[in-house]
């Protein structure tokens, strides 16, 4: 009885917790102070292969294949941000000349900055990563009854993992008050051609891929448990 009385006690615990790290953020205003996409020197070669797939952007400045997927990513992120964490994300552009921008439109300035000009409750900064899991040429592949075998990537091949990193900042001060991270691995060894797109160039968001689209949707996912485990 005693062990049920403990255990149930620890679980609200756990809930009340969980609780009160979802209303922290629910409708409060949230500003993007800066959002950026940093792809691997390996992989670059190989994603920008595929750049006449992607759409021409706005500004002639931009990466054609970064514009879509930094606003592939963003859409993704700020509707589970919205949806699940409950935060009201203002427009980028809701500061208009008291921030500065980049050349994908998204505001790009320092949190001391943010706090001088800006009005919001809390200042979000992302930073997506998109690598390989362990090395860019070399992969550890584990065979049935048999050690671990270390071996050589084909040039069109790799096994891609994508990082989320979102800084939270209060209205506050200029140190984090969270530091939150969601990563997704591809299962398996890829190789790279135009499917690795879907739903990024087009509207084929199949779930059975194993595609860009995909990787960013569950690194997002894991990105919104890491804002409700941190304290």
């Amino acid at each position: 009885m005693k062990k049920i009385i403990i255990l149930s006690t620890i679980l609200l615990s756990i809930l009340i917790s969980e609780n009160a790290l979802a209303q922290k953020y629910r409708k409060k205003e949230v500003s993007v102070i800066s959002f950026k996409l940093n792809i691997n020197n390996d992989y670059r070669g190989k994603i920008d292969a595929f750049s006449s797939y992607f759409n021409e952007p706005k500004n002639k400045n931009a990466n054609r294949v970064d514009n879509l997927i930094i606003y592939t990513a963003w859409d993704l992120i700020s509707e589970k941000l919205r949806s699940e964490v409950g935060m009201i994300i203002l427009p980028l552009d809701a500061y208009g000349n008291k921030f500065s921008y980049d050349v994908y439109g998204f505001p790009d300035v320092g949190i001391n900055k943010a706090l001088n000009k800006g009005q919001s409750k809390y200042y979000i900064k992302i930073d997506i990563e998109i690598g390989p899991e362990v090395s860019a040429k070399y992969i550890t592949k584990s065979q049935p009854d048999s050690a671990n075998q270390i071996i050589q990537l084909k040039d069109d091949e790799f096994k891609p993992k994508v990082t989320v990193n979102m800084t939270i900042y209060s209205d506050k001060g200029i140190i984090p008050v969270a530091n939150c991270i969601g990563e997704a691995n591809a299962e398996r060894v890829l190789t790279i051609d135009k499917s690795f797109f879907d739903g990024i160039i087009n509207s084929d968001e199949n779930t059975d891929k194993s595609t860009l689209f995909n990787l960013l949707k569950e690194a997002s996912r894991k990105l919104i448990i890491s804002v409700y485990s941190n304290k």
